[in-house]
């Protein structure tokens, strides 16, 4: 059948009802310039197969499948069955190992290379057991004692004048041994009357009686009814020694005023 289809000879061909009728043998004959194999291409339409008709042999596809009919026969398909698959053949046994071979000998040693590049700085070791016991140093001096101040008391108050004013004159000085102290505090307690914005009071000292010095921080004494803190401050420069202590009010105002203070107290420590 395949032979009739691929014939050499001509045939003529007619457009029929249905499909194209052609008297043959019929020959395939390849375009000039053709590239491709000669073939015959079947397309499948998804269609029950034309009838087997005796004295036709006719090809055809359903499912996907060239079929063929024989003389009116039933289709069958072109393919044959798949074959069996063959038997595995033996391994063959492995090959003998040669001999070793005779080692080589040492060559001449080369010469010193180049030094290389600093690496990187290797990872901290682990730390060492610790080390003697020094020494017992001298022991240190005391440290200011005792460590709170009890300065002016004023149950009426203190009547500032405008700047500077200290209170309780000369007879509420005290002399404090601030050698071995490292911080210090001034803290107060005010009432009722206060100042105008701006005023503080402040504890100072003198080495010599005559020059006085800042020792703790400011407090101010504008606000009614409370404890007030200059808050611990290192000493300053200078101010470890055994020196006269004073505290002083500033007045910011225009006027002298009296300001209701009541506990004065320098704290070290």
């Amino acid at each position: 059948m395949l032979s009739l289809l691929s014939g050499t000879c001509w045939a003529q061909c007619v457009t029929g009802n249905p499909g194209t009728n052609c008297g043959g043998p019929l020959s395939v004959q390849p375009q000039s310039g053709n590239t491709s194999q000669s073939s015959i291409t079947l397309v499948d339409l998804g269609l029950p197969v034309p009838s087997p008709a005796v004295g036709q042999y006719t090809l055809s596809i359903a499912s996907g499948i060239l079929l063929e009919s024989d003389n009116g026969n039933s289709y069958h398909s072109l393919v044959g069955p798949q074959g069996l698959q063959g038997a595995t053949g033996l391994s063959g046994p492995p090959g003998v190992q040669g001999p070793q071979g005779v080692p080589g000998g040492a060559g001449p040693i080369g010469p010193t290379g180049t030094q290389g590049v600093q690496g990187p700085q290797g990872a901290t070791g682990p730390t060492g057991p610790p080390g003697a016991q020094g020494i017992q140093g001298p022991a240190g001096g005391s440290s200011a004692a005792p460590p709170d101040y009890s300065f002016f008391y004023g149950a009426n108050g203190f009547s500032a004048a405008v700047g500077w004013s200290e209170i309780g004159a000369t007879f509420d000085r005290v002399q404090i041994d601030m050698l071995s102290a490292a911080s210090v505090r001034f803290v107060t307690t005010i009432a009722t009357n206060v100042l105008a914005s701006g005023s503080y009071a402040q504890a100072e000292y003198t080495a010599d009686g005559t020059n006085w010095y800042p020792l703790s921080g400011e407090v101010p004494v504008t606000t009614a009814n409370g404890i007030y803190s200059s808050g611990w401050q290192g000493m300053p420069t200078g101010a470890n020694g055994d020196y006269v202590v004073r505290i002083v009010v500033f007045n910011a105002g225009i006027i002298t005023a009296k300001v209701a203070l009541r506990q004065l107290h320098l704290q070290f420590k």
